[in-house]
């Protein structure tokens, strides 16, 4: 009598294992559908000529949802959030709201189109709007207009380009790493400028992820409105585009560590790397990445107290941790004098 109900126990403890498991929240992917994205000949819309791209993130078991409009509500549930070539730009709170959810651990995945592909006619196309904050997030996409397929560039060996053997741009651009963190993996032909086809970074105070990339045409499934001159990019059987977008997929889902000692490592290499960059060229990128990166270096150290002396002991001597050495100093003066 004792073995069988031993037995039964096991088997509710199983089948209650089983279905908690099986009604687990999916990952959450936002598709932005309210920034001109059907403009002109455009359809990137996950019922439309991106419905293919949609379909490869349920089958890595995401749910798809699409979204008008970006806030920190809209947001918080969010694992992942893509913007298929916007042609509208974001309001100030949106970009903020976006930046912040990568800072704090999100994933992005940004997909612009060549300079002037101004679809609507607002007078900015996908490289001026994404670029408005992008660059925060240490990438931009490249102020360019070529078509290479394939693309000839190198192809680095890792889990972006695995099993991708070959891929193609029509009318698109490149992407460029501001950050030192920032990584290329394919990349265009020297006569195209020899940057980045597709770049990733793992950035802010909490490990979050940005893909960018300068052409739609390479997830467009042909399908969609009609009317619209759309072709099929995405199952091309010259090209692997549908297993590049699984392969980030994949990569987006792994989450990057979140250690606040290993982030703020990460935090003060990238902090001492673009203000090099920025002596030699004061950019706006670069100034607005600069801002970002030290943005999340002081709110980790205010959130994680413990790393003060790792961080002073490193950053001792250095004109670029200056002014955060001071406040942890006066923060820690002031904290003595009110605790006698």
């Amino acid at each position: 009598m004792q073995k069988r109900f031993q037995s039964a126990i096991l088997l509710l403890m199983f089948l209650l294992s089983f279905t908690a498991a099986s009604f687990a929240a999916k990952p959450l992917v936002l598709f932005d559908e309210g920034h001109a994205q059907r403009a002109g000949n455009a359809d990137w819309v996950i019922n439309g000529g991106f419905s293919d791209f949609a379909d490869a993130f349920k089958a890595n078991g995401c749910e798809v949802k699409a979204v008008k409009q970006f806030t920190s509500e809209v947001l918080k549930s969010a694992r992942i959030v893509v913007l298929p070539e916007p042609n509208s730009v974001y309001s100030k709170a949106e970009q903020d709201a976006l930046v912040n959810f990568v800072d704090n651990g999100g994933c992005l995945y940004a997909i612009a189109d060549h300079d002037r592909s101004d679809r609507n006619g607002d007078g900015i196309d996908s490289v001026g709007v994404l670029n408005q904050f992008l660059p925060r997030l240490g990438l931009k996409i490249d102020k360019k207009y070529f078509t290479e397929a394939p693309v000839t560039g190198d192809y680095k060996d890792n889990e972006i380009t695995r099993g991708v053997k070959s891929v193609g741009t029509w009318g698109g651009t490149s992407v460029s790493c501001l950050a030192a963190s920032a990584e290329g993996h394919i990349f265009m032909s020297q006569k195209n400028g020899g940057n980045p086809y597709i770049a990733t970074n793992i950035t802010g105070a909490r490990g979050g992820k940005v893909i960018a990339m300068g052409d739609s045409s390479p997830y467009d499934d042909g399908s969609g409105d009609p009317r619209d001159k759309l072709h099929d990019g995405y199952n091309n059987p010259r090209h692997d585009h549908e297993q590049l977008a699984h392969n980030t997929i994949k990569w987006l889902l792994k989450k990057a560590s979140s250690d606040p000692g290993y982030r703020m490592n990460s935090l003060m290499k990238n902090i001492q790397a673009i203000n090099v960059d920025l002596k030699k060229d004061m950019s706006e990128e670069k100034f607005l990445l600069a801002e970002n990166l030290k943005a999340n270096l002081s709110r980790l150290l205010n959130e994680s107290p413990y790393l003060h002396p790792t961080f002073s002991a490193q950053a001792q001597g250095k004109q670029d941790f200056e002014g955060l050495l001071r406040q942890i100093r006066q923060r820690e003066s002031f904290s003595t004098l009110h605790e006698r």
